[in-house]
C-alpha cells in the first residue's frame, strides 16, 4: 500500500509540474497541485509508519513536501508557476527514490521528542532555503535578460522587486530556523563533532555564517541583485553538502 501511494504521488507530482508549465493561470492547475501535495503527504505518513525513524531519503521527501507547500501558497497571489513546474518534478524524483527498494540506509531514530523536533525544524529551514534559492535563480535570470535588453526572452515571473522581497522573506525565516536547528542539535545530540557528524556540522555552521553575512549586508549595506543571489546560492550549496553530500558519501559511496 505504501509503494502504491508513493508511485501515485510521484505520477501526480509529474502531472502537476507539467500543468503548471503548460496551463499556469487555471484554477484547476492550482487544485491539481493541492491534490499532489495531499498525496505526497499521505505517502510520507505511510512511509514513516513503516520505518523506525527518518533516513536521509525520507528527510528529502519531507523537505520536498514543505517546499512545494510553501511555493503553492505563495503562488496564490504571485505567479510562481514556472518555479512550481520545476519543483513538482524534482519532488517526483525524490518520491520515486523512496519507492525504489532496497536502500540499506541508516535510520535516524525519532523516539526522542527533542530529536524529532530538531529534524522537523531543520527540514522546514532547508525547504525555505531551497525555495529562496529557486527564486534567486529566477531573479538572476530575469535581471540578466532586462540588463541585456532581451525582452522577448523574459521569464513568466513576478516583477523583480516582488521576487527579491519574497526571496529575503524566505531567507529570514529559514535563517531563524537554521539557528534553532544548530542550537537544538548541540543540545539534543550527544556529540555534534563526532566523526560521522563533523562534516555536516562544519558545513552547516559555514552556511549559517554566509546567510548571516548576507542578511547583515542587506540590512546595513543594501545588498541586492546578483550579489545577494550569489551569496544565497553559496550558502545553499554549503547547506546541501553538509547534509545530503555527507550522507551520500557515508551511506552509499562508502559501501
Amino acid at each position: 500500500m505504501t509503494h502504491l501511494s508513493l508511485w501515485l504521488a510521484c505520477i501526480l507530482s509529474l502531472t502537476a509540474g507539467g500543468t503548471y508549465y503548460m496551463r499556469p493561470g487555471l484554477r484547476t492547475t492550482q487544485t491539481l497541485g493541492a491534490i499532489a501535495i495531499v498525496l505526497h503527504t499521505m505517502a510520507l505518513i505511510q512511509l514513516l509508519a513503516s520505518k523506525d525513524g527518518f533516513d536521509f531519503l525520507t528527510i528529502g521527501l519531507l523537505i520536498a513536501l514543505i517546499g512545494n507547500l510553501l511555493l503553492w501558497f505563495s503562488n496564490r497571489d504571485k505567479d510562481l508557476s514556472l518555479l512550481l513546474s520545476i519543483a513538482f518534478p524534482l519532488a517526483a524524483l525524490i518520491i520515486a527514490l523512496n519507492a525504489v527498494e532496497p536502500w540499506d540506509l541508516q535510520q535516524l531514530h525519532s523516539a526522542s521528542l527533542g530529536t524529532s523536533m530538531h529534524i522537523l525544524i531543520a527540514s522546514v529551514a532547508y525547504s525555505l532555503f531551497t525555495a529562496a534559492c529557486g527564486i534567486g535563480v529566477l531573479l538572476a535570470i530575469q535581471e540578466y535578460q532586462l540588463k541585456h535588453h532581451h525582452l522577448k526572452q523574459l521569464l513568466r515571473v513576478p516583477p523583480l522587486q516582488v521576487l527579491e522581497r519574497l526571496m529575503f522573506e524566505f531567507i529570514w525565516a529559514a535563517f531563524v530556523l537554521l539557528s534553532i536547528t544548530i542550537a537544538t542539535g548541540f543540545y539534543f545530540i550527544e556529540d555534534m563533532f563526532a566523526q560521522h557528524l563533523v562534516h555536516k556540522t562544519a558545513f552547516t555552521i559555514a552556511s549559517w555564517f554566509v546567510f548571516a553575512g548576507l542578511l547583515a549586508g542587506r540590512l546595513y549595506l543594501g545588498w541586492r541583485g546578483q550579489l545577494a543571489v550569489k551569496l544565497t546560492l553559496s550558502g545553499f550549496v554549503l547547506l546541501m553538502l553538509g547534509y545530503f553530500g555527507s550522507q551520500i558519501a557515508l551511506e552509499i559511496l562508502s559501501k
